[in-house]
């Protein structure tokens, strides 16, 4: 039936990694403020406003196109905005040490092992030189990939790849993590495996921003939502609260005739699809009876009663429509 609204509530502050309390709670995590960014004629970010709380783990939504990579990739540096302001912890940009991007496409080098990966990548993030070994130890744990540490990459499921694509860009521990459909081409088991490695880091801490177009997904597991569409932010908060801002009906009612009706049949209240009514409810209680009493006076009464929550992918198509994108 509905989903756990209360999961997409905003959290109180966290700890960040190693232990230390986040010293200004009241400077967000992140910060974007009016970010344009053109390629061409193209108007890839419109002005998108954007602000993450400290320990916060929010999905980035929007249709194909509508500019989620753009702006991840200019949060981590990756492109320069032609306009607009990023910054971290209440100062500039995000650092090196602060920032870790997990790209949509796996960035592996199919002749190297897990283990000369992290290697490599402890390097390059700055892990001091006598931590790396304990650093790569927690990695292969934490990506579940010790049994096969020493293997080659091109040997690796789709899955292990995409774990070990994310645990090379978080050995330096970053308070911000940014994730750009860190899920894409994995099966259920693997894509469950990653959603638990993610909330471990947001356990200790972490910041999230992840792109993804699994709604279902981005309902049940993060804080807060923001959709982007057109290059813009067009929403931003929980399911319940963007439901009601944006007019969707909290709950649905359907219900289906008990006898065969004609093919002009119009019900009492709600809509008729050819094969069930569904009736838009604000709430429940007395208004969920009186449409109850209504429909079950049509002429062979109703069965098949079942109640909907709103969903975000409701709350979605309501704002960026159903047409497809490419």
């Amino acid at each position: 039936m509905g989903r756990a609204a209360s999961r997409l509530m905003p959290r109180s502050e966290k700890i960040i990694s190693g232990g230390v309390p986040s010293t200004s709670p009241s400077q967000p995590a992140l910060r974007v403020q009016g970010l344009h960014k053109s390629f061409g004629k193209v108007a890839a970010l419109a002005g998108v406003d954007l602000e993450l709380g400290r320990g916060e783990w929010t999905a980035l939504l929007g249709p194909n196109g509508a500019g989620k990579t753009t702006l991840m990739r200019c949060i981590a540096g990756l492109i320069r905005e032609d306009s607009g302001t990023v910054s971290a912890f209440g100062g500039g940009r995000p650092t090196a040490g602060d920032l870790g991007f997990v790209p949509q496409q796996i960035a592996l080098h199919e002749t190297m092992t897990a283990r000369e990966h992290l290697v490599n990548y402890a390097d390059l993030l700055g892990v001091e030189r006598r931590d790396r070994a304990d650093r790569v130890g927690w990695a292969l744990a934490f990506s579940q990939l010790e049994d096969r540490a020493d293997d080659q990459v091109r040997y690796y499921s789709g899955g292990m790849q995409r774990r070990l694509n994310l645990a090379v860009s978080i050995l330096h521990r970053p308070r911000l993590l940014l994730l750009d459909e860190p899920t894409e081409g994995v099966d259920p088991q693997a894509r469950a495996a990653i959603w638990r490695m993610i909330e471990e880091l947001r356990s200790n801490g972490a910041t999230i921003l992840h792109a993804t177009h699994l709604i279902e997904e981005a309902e049940t597991l993060v804080d807060s939502v923001a959709i982007i569409d057109h290059g813009n932010l067009v929403a931003r908060g929980d399911t319940a609260s963007l439901a009601e801002e944006h007019l969707v009906s909290s709950f649905e009612l359907e219900v289906r005739p008990v006898d065969p009706v004609g093919p002009d049949f119009a019900p009492p209240i709600g809509a008729w699809n050819g094969r069930t009514i569904r009736v838009p409810l604000h709430g429940l209680g007395d208004e969920l009876q009186v449409a109850l009493t209504t429909l079950e006076a049509i002429p062979g009464g109703i069965e098949g009663v079942r109640l909907h929550e709103a969903s975000l992918e409701e709350v979605f198509l309501a704002l960026t429509g159903q047409g497809l994108r490419e």
